[in-house]
């Protein structure tokens, strides 16, 4: 097999694969030859596609790729001996990334549009530097372009400024642009480029080998892949990855993780679908549970499994093969009906309900603040002072998350258990059993309030299911009334009561068909997780001995690279200050074609000079996000990080008569797809959005003294809010696709989270 000094794509090859979403990851197989080629494995002689084909020049001494009809004499060329760009020692998923991202620079560099921040060009060297890789994995790693290579011989023979030559890769800088790149190969080429004619199928001389490109047709867009469509298009627009997450069988626990974007929730909705339809080919039995964290999310999904071609599962036309779709407050209120109606709940929705369940704490806590001289002395004076000096708002979110997970979860409401459990390590300073006497008596009001109203919060539920659960009763019925499989989606938003109730559901006490879907970084807070405590909690100790399967999800495929780095700088920068937050970015690429980078832009930070003008500029930004892109208004989402912002907007709104369509419960597609119809903005808050996508988003009020609060004053408090600020603003940016706008005014500053961002580059001051 003949080695490869140099690879050269001509101007219309070169939009060819940057044009095919299966093309720019080796998460897809038509991805992964491409990768294989780049990294010099030999192949066997594929069938070329119809619109590419590779001729090898006279010379023997390199490929040269064009398009069938293609006359354009401009070329990217790669010359493999100088760059060490590509071969064994690199990485076929990096070699993909790097020559995708040259490509992607050509064709920009050719049409003279607008760079990204990775993408420098030193005119007075006619040299260019690309750095490839997201800031989340490699930094430094870099690609030197000569923009106009053999200068002097060309221009004498008229062919001046057709070529670009990739002749350095790596991280050191050397000389910079003023090097001088050798020519040797890149005259190979020249003289071999002579002697072929351009746009004719020309056959590869036998013992070389070329990858196979294919442009295979989803049904949609690339990148644009509208989730309500069929299981058979979908299985046909999977990564290798997500293919193999559906079709594996589901004999033990499995978890699928990757940051926002990259199709958990779909995958999982698949596998469902995918092991009804294997039971129905076989004629078995096959009961199962997908569990949502909120009725909006339970509408949503089951609307996907619907276009999924799933209604006869969903409708139990056929009782030997039911898919059953619920929240998991939902589900315990049902194992409880005997004893439970749906007016005892603080609320049928399962989001709402912590909503009341915070007011009744902040009730409890006022009332209990009137006894504290009883408490004082008792107390320690780290938490008195953190009483007396820190504001309301943060203590009662916190009062709130030690109601529920600690005193209900871990310590089965019981004082002296509840003295002996660990305190949460973003959460309350708690020091001795004075402090704890006093979150007590904040616990006992609380519990009086669900008394006398006759109500029953979402704790209550879980616990009591639970306990419904670990009787004789249920596990006579467990073999006829369990399930054979059980889907959890947004398991991160779960507590540990919550997380609890599953491995009781399933048909078999020997056997954990469960999979889950997992992205800690989108969980609006702790939810006293300690380190793989998801899957612990899922499978009982005594069972922990069986194997489970993890599969991260590696390519995010909705938001652009420049997006990805600014998640990235966000999750870093909070990294080391708390147990639970994970990087879930550290493998991260963007997955979008070109046509789709061409309407990107890089994330900008602009300020305004106070609230109100930050509330009007907010809406402009809007509109003008969404004429740039060419998308409906309904595809922008407008977020405001405090409530007081959000009522402004939507005073302003009322008032000035905007086009917008309020969101208030978290993953209701009803209210964005009513605002895609009607053209309007969806106007929402951090905790509303997740699960959600939009081409563009204008964060409202990331500014110093808001994301995060001010009002924290104590070490506990700041790490509280801090914890829950790196969430919130980690779910707001990742909705976007194309665009991330983030507003402040002018006298706060950038929020301090930003700090890494743009240190980084990862998001610019714009006026």
């Amino acid at each position: 097999m003949a080695v490869n000094r140099y690879i050269a794509v001509q101007r219309e090859a070169v939009e060819e694969i940057v044009g095919n979403r299966l093309l720019q990851t080796t998460d897809f197989e038509l991805g992964d030859q491409l990768g294989e080629f780049l990294s010099g494995r030999e192949l066997d002689l594929a069938k070329i596609a119809p619109r590419l084909m590779a001729q090898r020049g006279a010379s023997n001494a390199g490929l040269i790729i064009t398009c069938a009809g293609a006359k354009t004499p401009a070329f990217v060329v790669f010359d493999l001996e100088e760059s060490h760009l590509f071969g064994d020692s690199q990485a076929k998923v990096d070699a993909v990334q790097c020559f995708q991202r040259v490509l992607r620079f050509s064709v920009k560099y050719w049409d003279q549009r607008v760079l990204n921040p990775t993408e420098l060009i030193y005119p007075a060297y006619s040299k260019a530097v690309i750095f490839p890789f997201p800031i989340s994995q490699k930094t430094g790693f870099r690609i030197s372009v000569d923009l106009n290579p053999y200068a002097g011989r060309l221009q004498k023979r008229g062919q001046s400024e057709r070529y670009l030559l990739v002749y350095k890769s790596g991280r050191e800088e050397n000389q910079g642009p003023a090097e001088t790149p050798s020519f040797t190969v890149f005259r190979k080429f020249i003289e071999d480029l002579a002697k072929i004619e351009l746009g004719v199928h020309v056959a590869i001389p036998e013992g070389a080998t070329i990858a196979s490109f294919q442009n295979v047709s989803i049904g949609s867009p690339p990148g644009r892949l509208d989730i309500h469509q069929g299981y058979d298009l979908w299985m046909r627009a999977l990564t290798s990855e997500q293919r193999r997450f559906v079709e594996s069988g589901l004999a033990t626990p499995m978890r699928i993780e990757g940051p926002a974007g990259t199709g958990k929730t779909l995958c999982l909705a698949l596998k469902a679908v995918h092991g009804l339809r294997t039971s129905e080919g076989v004629d078995v039995e096959n009961s199962s549970l997908f569990v949502t964290h909120s009725e909006a999310s339970r509408r949503s999904i089951v609307s996907v499994l619907q276009s999924m071609d799933a209604d006869n599962f969903l409708t139990a036309l056929s009782p030997r093969r039911v898919l059953k779709v619920a929240t998991l407050q939902g589900l315990c209120a049902e194992i409880l009906r005997r004893e439970l109606s749906d007016t005892e709940l603080l609320d049928p929705d399962a989001y709402d309900a912590k909503q009341i369940q915070l007011l009744y704490v902040e009730d409890a806590f006022h009332r209990a603040k009137d006894e504290l001289g009883t408490y004082q002395k008792f107390l320690s004076s780290s938490f008195l002072s953190f009483l007396s000096s820190e504001d309301e708002w943060p203590i009662i979110q916190m009062l709130q998350h030690e109601i529920g997970v600690v005193i209900k979860g871990r310590a089965n409401e019981q004082f002296d258990a509840y003295k002996r459990v660990p305190a949460l390590k973003s959460g309350l300073p708690l020091v001795n059993d004075g402090d704890k006497s006093f979150v007590w008596r904040v616990y006992e009001l609380y519990r009086e309030q669900l008394i006398s109203g006759a109500q029953f919060d979402t704790d209550d539920v879980m616990l009591s299911a639970l306990g419904q659960l670990a009787t004789p009763i249920w596990r006579r019925r467990r073999s006829r009334e369990g399930y054979d499989c059980i889907y959890i989606d947004e398991t991160h938003l779960f507590n540990m009561n919550e997380l609890s109730i599953f491995h009781h559901l399933t048909k078999r006490e020997d056997r954990f068909q469960i999979a889950f879907a997992v992205d800690r970084s989108q969980a609006i807070g702790d939810r006293g997780w300690a380190g793989d405590f998801d899957w612990e909690t899922l499978v009982p100790q005594e069972s922990q001995r069986l194997d489970h399967s993890k599969m991260k999800v590696s390519s995010v495929f909705r938001c652009s690279s420049d997006i990805v780095n600014l998640a990235f700088s966000v999750t870093s920068s909070g990294a080391n200050l708390f147990t639970n937050f994970e990087d879930p970015l550290a493998l991260a690429n963007s997955n979008q074609s070109f046509e789709e980078e061409r309407i990107c832009e890089p994330p900008a930070f602009v300020v305004f000079e106070n609230d109100e003008a930050l509330v009007d500029g907010s809406y402009e930004r809007a509109e003008r996000m969404s004429r740039e892109m060419a998308s409906s208004r309904g595809d922008v989402a407008i977020v405001a990080f405090t409530e007081e912002l959000f009522r402004a907007l939507i005073a302003k709104a009322e008032l000035a008569n905007k086009p917008v369509e309020v969101l208030k419960e978290r993953g209701n597609v009803e209210v964005v797809r009513r605002a895609k119809q009607s053209g309007r903005f969806v106007l929402s808050m951090p905790d509303y959005v997740g699960g959600l996508e939009f081409d563009g988003v204008v964060l409202v009020g990331v500014d110093q003294g808001r994301v995060p609060p001010s009002g924290g004053i104590s070490h506990e408090s700041r790490a509280f809010m801090n914890f829950t600020a790196h969430n919130r603003l980690y779910v707001a940016i990742t909705r976007a696709r194309y665009r991330v706008l983030v507003t402040g005014v002018r006298a706060r500053g950038p929020s301090s989270i930003l700090n890494t961002a743009f240190s980084s580059h990862a998001i610019q001051l714009r006026e």
